[in-house]
């Protein structure tokens, strides 16, 4: 059971990490908004903030990144459990 659930977790963190609609419908004050909403904000038509917009990119995935690296053995265990050998 723990590579499935490993695997589920780290699905599940990347896709809580990464929500963009239901924070930016909710959170009204710029100051309360998340890091994925923020990374939007610096693009506009008017000018792109790339520096910003890449160390902002860095440190979005770096948390992403340590939990895959924490859980890679049983996240590649859950994902090829289900696999059918040809």
């Amino acid at each position: 059971m723990k590579p499935s659930f490993a695997a589920m977790a780290i699905l599940n963190g990347m896709n809580s990490w990464n929500n963009l609609l239901w924070p930016f419908m909710v959170l009204g004050d710029q100051k309360k908004f998340t890091l994925p909403i923020g990374l939007k904000t610096l693009l506009t038509p008017y000018g792109n903030n790339y520096d910003l917009l890449m160390v902002g990119s860095f440190f979005a995935i770096f948390p992403i990144f340590i939990l895959f690296m924490c859980f890679q053995k049983y996240f590649i265990d859950g994902i090829t459990a289900g696999a059918v050998k040809g």
